[in-house]
């Protein structure tokens, strides 16, 4: 997932009944058509109390079969290089349905509504997985399924407050011959989740210089989730130029 910024579109390949060689799941994975069935939005932003406290998420099924369904919530805990840790969460939201079979051709709303402590202390992020259920064969019968799981990600955030963003130190990742890339680590102190997309971000190395947008970070890294109390390493989507091998840097901060 960018940055976790964003939806996570899984295949699992699953079997029923025999043993398949890896080599040949792999290559059927590979040859199975593109699903066009979407989901919108990819990321939720709530309140634990108010009317942002409930939302929902549209799924589009424009395959020819139909799309049967189930909701889950995982709580997300991010680390400083956006490795993920998930844990129950079902108990801190109300989706509805919990499951639907969605026709070809057709929508399913599913509401998402927060029932955890209204007076939440500091924001807390999860994932929503729609996840495709497996056909039910015959008894007897033996076939490969591939199960698709859409994944929004979701962050609760307290009733009051705003984030910041603070530099904690800069660097340069290679990542081959000449592929050089800034590095930046941020540092989120207050008990309000932060975007690095609502940051515009000014490099410079010597005479080099170089200004992200907030409509760049998102198309290249994503949301940039920086949970309350943690650091975030990013590695940025610019090309340092030969002979520039120090970057200094500088962040504009602006939370909507």
């Amino acid at each position: 997932m960018r940055g976790v910024l964003g939806a996570r579109l899984m295949r699992k390949v699953r079997k029923v009944g025999y043993l398949i060689p890896i080599a040949f799941l792999a290559a059927l994975a590979a040859a199975a058509p593109v699903s066009a069935t979407s989901v919108s939005p990819i990321q939720l932003e709530m309140k634990s109390a108010g009317p942002a406290s409930r939302t929902q998420v549209t799924i589009t099924n424009t395959s020819e079969g139909p799309l049967p369904l189930e909701a889950t919530v995982k709580r997300m805990e991010l680390g400083e290089n956006g490795e993920q840790q998930l844990s129950n969460g079902d108990d801190s939201f109300l989706v509805f349905p919990p499951q639907a079979m969605v026709p070809p051709g057709g929508t399913q709303v599913f509401r998402v509504q927060w029932v955890g402590e209204p007076q939440l202390q500091a924001s807390q992020s999860f994932m929503l997985s729609l996840t495709q259920v497996p056909v039910k064969l015959p008894k007897g019968q033996a076939a490969v399924q591939v199960v698709m799981s859409f994944g929004v990600l979701v962050n609760v955030a307290p009733p009051q407050g705003l984030s910041e963003l603070n530099l904690v130190r800069t660097g340069v990742a290679v990542e081959g011959p000449g592929k050089h890339h800034p590095t930046i680590t941020v540092e989120n102190p207050t008990a309000v989740h932060a975007l690095l997309q609502q940051a515009t971000i000014k490099l410079k190395g010597g005479a080099w210089s170089r200004t992200l947008t907030p409509t760049e970070i998102g198309r290249n890294i994503g949301t940039g989730l920086v949970q309350p109390g943690k650091r975030r390493t990013f590695t940025l989507p610019v090309d340092l130029p030969a002979g520039v091998s120090d970057v200094q840097a500088s962040i504009d901060y602006r939370p909507k």
